[in-house]
């Protein structure tokens, strides 16, 4: 019997982020963070992407995003076109949108996936738009410190957050004490957020996809 081949992407935490052109708002309002929110969760639906720590500023936006790298770009890339679409329908805007194709970092699985995600989750403290980060209403912080649903995020099952167990308290503390922000800083310039042989691994398999599937594509929604 052939074996069957090992999909090694499934198992990948992309690190998906990217910015307004010239640092611009991307969110003027609460309703474009909604539109936003809204456009993640279809496209998550439609390309099995599960996003586990997020967060929206106001000239970028963060996520931790579990999917198979045949279809990141069809989640991430689609997803930039049609809110940059939204966004200029809503507001009478035109032109260039965003700094540039998505970024999308590679995160291995254990103390860099716990980490990076808090670190997301603190970005509001770090430049003084809240005290505590999960005051701030537009990132995942708030559901790991209370358990409270906010119809994005998937509890992160590599941290043990899907579980009755889970000590939400302990994060709280851990996300107040900014811990983790001069580790990702020391950490945070890689290509790939993990081991040398995380990134060895990642590398052979990324190289694996592209010959089997070519470039990926956005979905056909946000074509033309």
């Amino acid at each position: 019997m052939p074996r069957k081949p090992r999909d090694f992407q499934r198992a990948v935490v992309y690190h998906v982020m990217n910015r307004g052109l010239n640092r611009r708002d991307i969110f003027v309002d609460d309703a474009d963070r909604v539109r936003f929110a809204e456009r993640v969760v279809e496209y998550a639906e439609l390309t099995g992407a599960r996003i586990y720590h997020w967060v929206w500023m106001t000239t970028h936006f963060h996520m931790l995003v579990e999917i198979s790298y045949a279809k990141l770009r069809a989640f991430a890339g689609t997803l930039q076109q049609t809110y940059a679409q939204d966004f200029h329908r809503r507001h009478g805007t035109s032109g260039i949108f965003w700094e540039g194709r998505f970024k999308s970092k590679p995160v291995e699985i254990g103390e860099y996936l716990m980490r990076c995600g808090r670190y997301i989750e603190r970005n509001p403290v770090r430049v003084g738009m809240v005290a505590a980060a999960e005051q701030f209403p537009w990132s995942s912080a708030r559901f790991y410190v209370t358990g409270k649903s906010d119809g994005l995020t998937t509890a992160n099952p590599y941290i043990g957050a899907q579980k009755k167990g889970f000590d939400r308290e302990d994060y709280r503390a851990i996300l107040a004490s900014g811990a983790d922000d001069a580790w990702m800083a020391e950490h945070n310039g890689k290509r790939v957020l993990g081991s040398a042989a995380f990134g060895e691994q990642f590398t052979r398999e990324k190289g694996r996809e592209r010959r089997r599937r070519g470039r990926p594509r956005l979905l056909p929604e946000a074509k033309g």
